[in-house]
C-alpha cells in the first residue's frame, strides 16, 4: 500500500501533509488595451479647475464667403460654436490584505494586488472609451450593418461615412472575430494588390485603406470601429489612477484604496463609425 493511500484510509491519528507555495504567482492573461491610442483630447487635473469642464466646439462651415456687388457692404459673418460639459465620475476599489497573507506569502502580496488593481482600472477606462465610440456612431447614424462577415465593401462604406463629413479615418479597431474575417479576405494577402503579406510573415495585420489596425477583446464581439482619432474621443481626468495604503488595526488588515475620476465622451460624433456583423 502506498504512503498516500495509507494516510487517506487508515483510522489512526492524522498526519500532516506539508505543501509548498511556489515563489512566483503565475499571472493571468490580459486583454490588449488600446483605447487611449485614439483619445483626441485629454484634460488633466490642472485643466479642470472645479468639478467639471466645458468643452467648446467650433461649428464646421459656419462662415460663408459671398459674392459682393460693387459698392455694397460686406455681409457680416461670425463663426458659430457649441459646447458640452464633462464632469468626472469617481471609479475605484478597496483591496483588503491581512497581515497573515503578507507574513506567510512567498511573493509580494501587496505589490501584486496593486499591479492587478492598476490593470483593472486601465481595463475600465478602455471600456469607457469604446462605449463612447459606439455612442458617437449612434448619434451620427454612421453604423454599417455587415452580414455574417466583415467585407471590403463594409470597410469602404465606413470610410465613406467619415470622409463624407470631412474626417480622415486613421484607426481600425477590431474584435478577434472581425480579425478572423480580415484574415480570410484574399486581397490583403496578395502582393500585386493593395494589401499586405504581414499577416503571414508576422501574424499581424498592417494598414488597411490607410488605417492602422488594432485588435482587442475589449471591442464588442463582431464589431469593428473606424475612427478619426484626431476628433473622436475626449477624456477629462480630474484624478489619475491613485493608490493609497492604510491600516485597519482592529481587523489586522492592510487596505489599498485605488481610485480615479474620469469622464469620457465622444468629441465629434461623426468621427466615429461602427461596423456590426452578425
Amino acid at each position: 500500500m502506498s504512503r498516500l493511500r495509507e494516510l487517506l484510509t487508515r483510522d489512526s491519528e492524522s498526519e500532516l501533509i506539508p505543501s509548498t507555495l511556489y515563489g512566483r504567482l503565475i499571472d493571468s492573461v490580459r486583454a490588449n488595451l488600446v483605447g487611449t491610442n485614439v483619445v483626441a483630447l485629454r484634460f488633466g487635473p490642472d485643466d479642470i479647475k472645479g468639478s467639471s469642464i466645458d468643452v467648446p466646439l467650433n461649428t464646421a462651415d459656419s462662415i460663408n464667403v459671398m459674392e459682393i456687388a460693387e459698392g455694397a457692404e460686406f455681409p457680416k459673418q461670425q463663426a458659430a460654436a457649441s459646447s458640452f460639459n464633462l464632469k468626472p465620475v469617481k471609479y475605484g476599489m478597496d483591496i483588503g490584505i491581512t497581515k497573515e497573507m503578507i507574513e506567510d506569502g512567498l511573493f509580494g502580496m501587496v505589490e501584486w494586488n496593486i499591479d492587478q488593481a492598476g490593470y483593472a482600472m486601465a481595463k475600465k477606462l478602455d471600456s469607457l472609451i469604446w462605449a463612447q465610440v459606439e455612442a458617437g456612431d449612434t448619434a451620427a447614424s454612421n453604423t454599417v450593418s455587415a452580414s455574417t462577415r466583415v467585407t471590403i465593401a463594409d470597410l469602404s462604406e465606413a470610410v465613406k461615412n467619415l470622409r463624407a463629413n470631412d474626417y480622415n479615418p486613421d484607426y481600425l479597431i477590431v474584435s478577434p472575430a472581425v480579425e478572423d474575417d480580415l484574415h480570410n479576405i484574399d486581397t490583403f494577402h496578395e502582393v500585386d494588390k493593395l494589401g499586405t503579406r504581414e499577416v503571414f510573415q508576422t501574424g499581424r495585420i498592417g494598414r488597411i485603406m490607410g488605417m492602422t489596425v488594432l485588435v482587442s477583446s475589449q471591442v464588442t464581439a463582431n464589431y469593428a470601429y473606424v475612427i478619426d482619432s484626431r476628433h473622436a474621443i475626449v477624456l477629462a481626468e480630474k484624478r489619475p489612477v491613485t493608490i493609497e495604503q492604510y491600516k485597519q488595526e482592529n481587523a489586522d488588515l492592510v487596505g489599498i484604496a485605488v481610485s480615479a475620476r474620469w469622464k469620457v465622451r465622444y468629441l465629434r460624433d461623426a468621427a466615429n463609425c461602427v461596423i456590426q456583423s452578425s
